[in-house]
């Protein structure tokens, strides 16, 4: 299979596409390289490619068998900060990619976000949740779904995850591919010796699941993708608060760290002290199931 990867040099991407060229994919990768960490992949150049440029992109995509669209504004503080870029790539290109995949009867795959629930009202969570996005970049990702669930309607198959939020890093050709996410940074504080700063009140509660089981999970969306349109949550199954990872931070840190709550200066986010998401849909449509434990991580990250 011949299989494209848009933000082929990101958090996600990265890892992916060695993973997809360890598994003897033709893997075409693309990035702007806007927020990118690596420029190639396993002695293969990334093609610099933008999303938003619909015409560049058709040649690149077209012969491909799927496309996985990572390339994203991602998270709430680069959304705010980059309103205008964040819809023109989130939505703009989203809607590129899905006309593409539609022209030509590409497979999609899709990263949308736990960014799109907001505070929830069912738990646990699952993928037909009413959305009521708290930010923009809530409300891209919503975007994002109902483009693709439009675009793919008689034409293409497409595969969302609604993914909660990630941790954890890994190497891609020596290099260290890490992300600023609430428990890595954490982890990069106590290895400093720094107290770990809380947003008030620290009862707020995610799911966190690692980035190489979200990995895991894109290259089995290639291998066992279902039919026409699905939507799936994508979670580890560990609801943790804010308090509980930083915690566990301490508990392992090799130095002396202590615990601060601030004010949360991010007012549209959700503060619930439960986001349990259900992790049954992704096991019974693409057989995943998360492998690795927070508290093991945040050990092996801190050594």
């Amino acid at each position: 299979m011949k299989v494209a990867v848009t933000g082929a040099g990101g958090y996600v991407g990265a890892g992916l596409s060695a993973k997809l060229i360890e598994n003897d994919y033709e893997v075409v990768m693309l990035d702007n390289f806007f927020n990118s960490q690596v420029k190639s992949v396993r002695g293969q150049e990334i093609i610099w490619g933008d999303v938003c440029n619909r015409h560049e992109l058709e040649d690149l995509l077209k012969g491909c068998d799927a496309v996985i669209h990572l390339a994203a504004i991602s998270g709430v503080v680069d959304c705010d900060r980059y309103p205008d870029k964040a819809y023109e790539v989130n939505v703009i290109g989203t809607a590129n990619v899905a006309w593409i995949c539609r022209k030509y009867g590409i497979d999609m795959i899709f990263p949308s976000s736990m960014a799109v629930i907001g505070n929830p009202v069912k738990l646990p969570i699952k993928s037909d949740h009413p959305r009521n996005p708290l930010n923009i970049y809530g409300f891209t990702k919503m975007a994002g779904e109902e483009i693709i669930k439009a675009f793919s309607k008689d034409s293409f198959n497409a595969l969302v995850f609604v993914k909660s939020n990630l941790y954890g890093e890994y190497t891609v050709d020596g290099k260290k591919i890490s992300k600023r996410t609430v428990i890595n940074i954490f982890v990069d504080k106590a290895k400093r010796g720094e107290n770990l700063t809380i947003h008030k009140p620290g009862t707020q509660a995610r799911d966190f699941i690692h980035v190489l089981d979200v990995i895991d999970a894109y290259v089995l969306a290639v291998e066992k993708m279902p039919s026409g349109f699905n939507i799936t949550t994508l979670a580890s199954g560990e609801c943790l608060s804010v308090l509980d990872i930083a915690n566990l931070v301490k508990d392992h840190s090799p130095n002396p760290v202590g615990i601060e709550l601030v004010e949360n200066p991010r007012k549209a986010e959700a503060r619930v002290s439960n986001f349990e998401i259900d992790t049954e849909e992704a096991k019974a449509l693409i057989n995943f199931k998360a492998k690795r434990k927070v508290k093991d991580e945040i050990a092996v990250l801190l050594k």
